[in-house]
C-alpha cells in the first residue's frame, strides 16, 4: 500500500502534468498568430460619389439630395472631410498570449513552451518576416503599480529573449511593460486574462 504523502505527491504532479498539457493544447497554432498579425489587405479604391440630383423648388424652398459627407450645420461652403480626404490608419494588427510566469517572476513556466515556440515560427514566416513588432507584458492589477510595471517590463524582455533563442532577429522586437495600466478586464482587476502578453506588429 502506497505512503499517504507520497500518494498525495503523485495526485499532484498528475494534476500539474495534466494542467501543463491542457495549456499546451490551447495554445494557439503559429498560423493562427500569423493569421491575427499579418495586415489587412488594402481595401479598394472608395467609388466615384454619385452626382447630386438636381434641385427640386417650390418658390423659396429649394430641396436636393445630398451625400451625408458632404452635410455641415455652416452654410459656407467646406472641403471635403479629413476622413475622406486621408483615412484614418487601420489598427495595428495584435493578438494577447496567456503566457504563464512564476509567481513574481519573469521565469517562464512549461506549459507556454509551446506557445513561445509557435510564436517564434510565426515572427519567421514568409507573411511576417520583414515586420517588426511590439511585445508588451501586462499583469493584473493586485500589488503596487510601480512593481507591476517593473515586473512586466521583465517579463516581456524575456519573451524577447526566448524569441531570439528561437532565431528571431532582436532588432525586429522591441519591448515595453505596461503593468496594470491597460487591463483586458477592467471589471475584475484580477483575473487570470489580465495576466497576459500582446504582441503588436508594428510595420515591414
Amino acid at each position: 500500500m502506497a505512503h499517504p504523502k507520497f500518494s498525495a505527491f503523485l495526485s499532484a504532479g498528475i494534476l500539474c502534468c495534466a494542467a501543463t498539457v491542457s495549456a499546451q493544447e490551447r495554445a494557439p497554432s503559429a498560423q493562427q498568430i500569423i493569421d491575427a498579425l499579418k495586415p489587412a489587405p488594402t481595401a479598394p479604391a472608395a467609388a466615384a460619389p454619385t452626382p447630386a440630383k438636381p434641385a427640386a423648388k417650390t418658390r423659396n424652398l429649394s430641396v436636393e439630395d445630398v451625400p451625408a459627407a458632404s452635410a455641415a450645420p455652416s452654410a459656407a461652403p467646406s472641403p471635403a472631410p479629413a476622413s475622406v480626404a486621408n483615412p484614418a490608419p487601420a489598427a495595428r494588427p495584435s493578438i494577447d498570449l496567456a503566457i504563464q510566469f512564476d509567481v513574481n517572476s519573469d521565469h517562464v513556466q512549461a506549459a507556454s513552451v509551446k506557445l513561445l515556440n509557435n510564436l517564434a515560427e510565426a515572427l519567421q514566416a514568409p507573411e511576417l518576416r520583414q515586420a517588426r513588432f511590439l511585445v508588451e507584458g501586462h499583469t493584473d492589477g493586485s500589488g503596487q503599480a510601480a512593481y507591476n510595471k517593473r515586473l512586466s517590463a521583465q517579463r516581456a524582455m524575456q519573451v524577447k529573449r526566448i524569441l531570439v533563442q528561437n532565431h528571431v532577429d532582436p532588432s525586429r522586437i522591441v519591448t515595453d511593460g505596461k503593468g496594470s495600466s491597460e487591463l483586458l478586464n477592467p471589471a475584475i482587476p484580477t483575473a487570470p486574462e489580465n495576466r497576459r502578453v500582446r504582441v503588436v506588429m508594428l510595420g515591414l
